[in-house]
């Protein structure tokens, strides 16, 4: 840490608690019983500022500014020809409007990745402090950073095994200068290897790679679904038409559940990515290999008695997690496992028969159900695409060769050039503006994000609670990255002899990602919340302790905490014992949240003299 707080931390807490007008209040949140295996990380100390222009929308243009919010909207332009990427566009090149009116771009600026680029390094090389964490983004690179999720959550094992082969085969030719992170999901989300531009690590890593049997799939194992019913029972007219489609109309209730479980843990799992990298300045490529799941579920083709049985629309949250996905400028390249998808019912191992043990024979049948199939199909690529589409990236699908759609997804996202502008309307309604971007050299194709929100970023406090809780404890959840979005450093001091159970643990966040509102009053307010986690080594949550700090600075402090830390400090009563702690802030008006990992030991009390 920096400046005058990092000799005597302690000391500046207390101080500017009790003279810069902060009221801390304490509580104990009512976190749910979470088991998992909570992974330590030891980062660097120092907390290297982002420049504000950087980051996407929003990004505030002054903190002394009265009631006066200006969003720079970020836009990563991929432009190609025939040829591959056009890399000599000049600004003059390039017209931006926001719906359908013409904005004046403020930054520009060009990004490709160099012969021989040194790749993923980090911030700071020195060692950090004893007992000092920190979540400040550790990498940068010469233009992008590439993500790999490997998705065993909708990815049966015959898949997951040729995508892994598929992984390999593209690292022995990865070229130098991209560097690379690897998540698995399956139930939880699971970093498998930071950023690295090593081939060798990275291939290491795909070796071990084990294979997840996922508890959400009809047929994790693969090959044909189960029947439900003996074969030709059915057709018999041994089973009454009334229980047959009550029978239908649970199997489509069941599968919609089950649909939608696999949706909330996937997009649950890409905001999370997207809170791990918002404190990374630059575009962000995330490679999703997944069978993913489809747009909407209409499985009425048979028209069984409840026309809206199992019916699903999932457009909604997906387009809420792509705009989760597009504030940290992230990329979306969704890649279809499976490859080039044929229909089960024309492969050998199809026994002819529906799951409810009909043949296929029958006037009709077939055609319903390839049509049905066919739909199912196009409504996957369907969500793949709107993904892609929505944040600027592009989907692969109906191809065998996904070791070059990695390749190919790495190159597109790595050339491109940023543009930004302060929108015209500064009416912040909630309304999607769409943006679009016009060249002037013909031949010429862009790819872009879609739009954005226009969303108040101050209005996050006035969610309901429930929103707000869901929202820290995911990003608290030992299973979550570290958030990156509202950096800080936090210094562990085990307990005192005075107190021996009470670790306490002090705050210094970044200034400069709080949201500060100049009020009458003339002093600078802003409301921030700091808490500890407690896990025990096998992962179950011990205790947890919350404090909300609600500042009013006069402007000389307000200057002085500017050019330092905003300091926070929480308190946590521990029985003896090793301890993981989920250290975690978040600015209670825009939502930006910080977390990251520590680790204590509270010692056994001496024994008292006689």
């Amino acid at each position: 840490m920096t400046g005058a707080c990092t000799r005597t931390l302690l000391g500046c807490v207390l101080i500017l608690l009790l003279a810069a007008g902060m009221r801390p209040q304490t509580s104990t949140p009512g976190a749910p019983n979470q088991s998992a295996e909570a992974a330590t990380a030891t980062v660097p100390a120092q907390a290297k500022a982002q420049e504000q222009e950087q980051k996407p929308a929003p990004v505030y243009e002054s903190a002394t500014v009265l009631k006066s919010i200006t969003r720079l909207v970020v836009v990563d332009v991929v432009a190609t020809e025939k040829d591959g990427a056009v890399t000599d566009l000049k600004q003059d090149d390039f017209t931006v409007l926001e719906d359908g009116k013409e904005q004046k771009v403020r930054v520009f600026n060009f990004q490709q990745p160099h012969a021989k680029a040194p790749g993923a390094v980090a911030v700071a090389a020195s060692k950090p402090p004893e007992n000092v964490y920190s979540n400040a983004a550790r990498f940068s690179a010469s233009s992008s950073l590439n993500i790999l999720l490997l998705d065993a959550l909708n990815t049966n094992l015959p898949h997951q095994a040729y995508v892994r082969d598929q992984m390999i085969r593209y690292l022995e030719k990865m070229p130098e200068g991209q560097p690379v992170a690897v998540y698995m999901l399956s139930t939880k989300l699971t970093l498998l290897q930071d950023f690295t531009d090593d081939p060798a690590v990275l291939k290491k890593v795909a070796k071990g790679i084990k294979s997840h049997m996922s508890p959400l799939l009809d047929n994790p194992a693969g090959g044909p679904d189960a029947e439900l019913l003996p074969a030709g029972l059915v057709d018999a007219g041994l089973v009454p038409a009334q229980m047959l489609s009550a029978m239908q109309s649970f199997e489509q209730e069941r599968v919609a559940f089950q649909t939608d479980l696999r949706l909330t843990y996937t997009l649950n799992a890409l905001t999370s990515i997207a809170r791990a990298l918002s404190g990374y300045p630059g575009r962000k490529n995330l490679i999703w290999i997944s069978e993913a799941f489809p747009l909407s579920i209409d499985p009425n083709m048979e028209l069984t008695g409840d026309s809206f049985a199992g019916t699903r629309n999932y457009g909604p949250q997906i387009a809420e997690a792509a705009d989760s996905l597009i504030d940290a400028q992230i990329a979306m390249y969704p890649i279809d496992a499976r490859g080039l998808v044929p229909l089960s019912m024309f492969e050998a191992s199809n026994s002819g028969r529906d799951r409810f043990g009909r043949s296929m024979a029958r006037p009709g049948r077939m055609a319903t159900a390839v049509s049905a199939e066919s739909a199912q199909l196009q409504s996957v690529h369907g969500a793949m695409q709107e993904m892609a589409d929505r944040t600027g990236g592009r989907a692969f699908y109906n191809t065998n060769g996904i070791d070059a759609s990695i390749r190919k997804s790495i190159d597109d996202g790595s050339t491109y050039y940023t543009l930004a502008y302060y929108p015209e309307n500064k009416n912040w309604n909630g309304k999607f503006r769409k943006i679009h971007i016009k060249v002037n050299r013909s031949g010429v194709k862009l790819r872009y994000r879609l739009g954005y929100y226009a969303v108040d970023p101050t209005l996050f406090a006035e969610k309901n609670q429930k929103q707000q809780d869901s929202a820290f404890a995911l990003a608290l959840s030992p299973d979550s990255p570290i958030a990156t979005g509202l950096p800080f450093n936090a210094l562990v001091i085990p307990p005192a002899e005075a107190a021996p159970k009470t670790v306490r643990v002090n705050f210094g966040v970044d200034p400069h990602a709080i949201s500060f509102e100049r009020l009458p009053d003339g002093l600078q307010h802003a409301t921030l919340e700091c808490t500890v986690e407690a896990f025990s080594a096998k992962g179950k949550l011990v205790r947890g302790e919350l404090t909300t700090v609600k500042a009013a600075l006069k402007p000389d402090t307000f200057s002085q905490v500017m050019q330092d830390t905003f300091p926070c400090q929480q308190a946590i009563d521990l029985e003896p014992g090793n301890y993981y702690l989920r250290l975690g802030v978040r600015d209670s008006r825009t939502g930006l949240i910080g977390t990251t990992n520590a680790k204590v030991v509270v010692a056994s009390a001496a024994p008292a003299k006689p």
